[in-house]
């Protein structure tokens, strides 16, 4: 169990790598059609007045997110971060779409269990093969095309797996299914580091770019070739590009919460769909119990062979005291 339960965490933890280098690949061509601007802001030294200062048009135009030097960069990395949430949308749906085929797969082979002790008993007796329907179960996994895809089929793939010769048993499925619950989540949760990253990284260069833009429309001054009230509106317009890039990852920050909530949501439903189709109408026994039953009814055949020979040799007894007395 140790070692299918690593290689599938190391399988989700490469899916989620080369998902983000996919997001990195197509969110190149995305920002290439953005023109570069030039790394100066001769052309954008007129006076802002207060009626352009109210306009929406100043705040919504990109212009100078693409100035030089890091205005291109920083189109490239809001695009990947677009792609990832997209990404992230499609994947879950999927998923949404494969439990409910997990759940039409376990509503067909799994059924609730008689509450009769006899029936119990003889569904213990029965074997592994008949007390938990393993081949069944996957036979409809690998009827399903493209159930890589799907991830509650790949973890009820790896509850049903088992070493060759070893005893399927509730109490090896429960702890299984516990681990795998708890590494679904840690993972889903560290796939989101990458998103994070840019988060931080976008603000640190919109700084960056806003200084490098502050310090080019007040340099005219410095040197003398202008005065201070006249590199004014270069000087607001340099901050526009922080204003626009804290936007934007104020918008990417709301995407990443609603899309982790949506996870939650589907985690637990696949969760509440495992235990409460699947584990909790399994008749519990451990993978000691049926060696157990095996050695019982051994020593019941040997007892009850024993209490046979001995009623045969009483009733040989009375038939050998009846003659004496004849």
């Amino acid at each position: 169990m140790e070692y299918g339960l690593r290689s599938y965490e190391a399988l989700q933890r490469l899916m989620w790598f080369l998902f983000f280098l996919v997001c990195l690949v197509v969110a190149y061509p995305l920002s290439s059609p953005y023109p570069t601007g030039a790394s100066d802001l001769s052309n954008s030294a007129r006076p802002l007045t207060p009626e352009a200062l109210k306009s929406a048009g100043l705040w919504i135009d990109f212009q100078w997110f693409h100035l030089q030097p890091f205005g291109k960069f920083m189109t490239y990395l809001v695009w990947v971060a677009l792609v990832f949430l997209a990404g992230k949308l499609l994947w879950l749906g999927i998923q949404f779409t494969g439990k409910m085929l997990v759940r039409n797969l376990l509503a067909r082979h799994v059924v609730q269990p008689a509450r009769h002790p006899a029936h119990v008993h003889g569904s213990v007796q029965a074997g592994p093969g008949e007390s938990f329907p393993v081949a069944a179960l996957l036979a409809g996994v690998d009827s399903l095309p493209l159930q890589i895809l799907f991830h509650p089929f790949q973890r009820l793939r790896l509850m049903l797996s088992k070493r060759s010769g070893s005893t399927f048993s509730a109490e090896e499925l429960i702890e299984k299914e516990r681990r795998i619950v708890e590494m679904d989540w840690q993972i889903l949760y560290g796939s989101w580091s990458p998103y994070r990253w840019l988060l931080w990284l976008l603000p640190i260069l919109g700084l960056i770019q806003t200084s490098w833009l502050l310090y080019q429309g007040v340099q005219p001054a410095l040197a003398g070739h202008k005065e201070i009230q006249d590199v004014f509106g270069s000087v607001l317009r340099s901050f526009i590009p922080l204003g626009q890039i804290m936007a934007v990852t104020v918008l990417l920050r709301l995407g990443l919460g609603l899309l982790r909530r949506i996870e939650d949501l589907y985690l637990s439903h696949v969760d509440a769909l495992l235990y409460d189709r699947f584990l909790s109408r399994l008749p519990f026994h451990s993978s000691d119990t049926l060696i157990l039953l095996e050695a019982m009814k051994t020593q019941f055949q040997e007892l009850h062979s024993a209490l046979r020979r001995l009623e045969r040799s009483m009733v040989q007894g009375k038939e050998d005291t009846s003659r004496e007395q004849i």
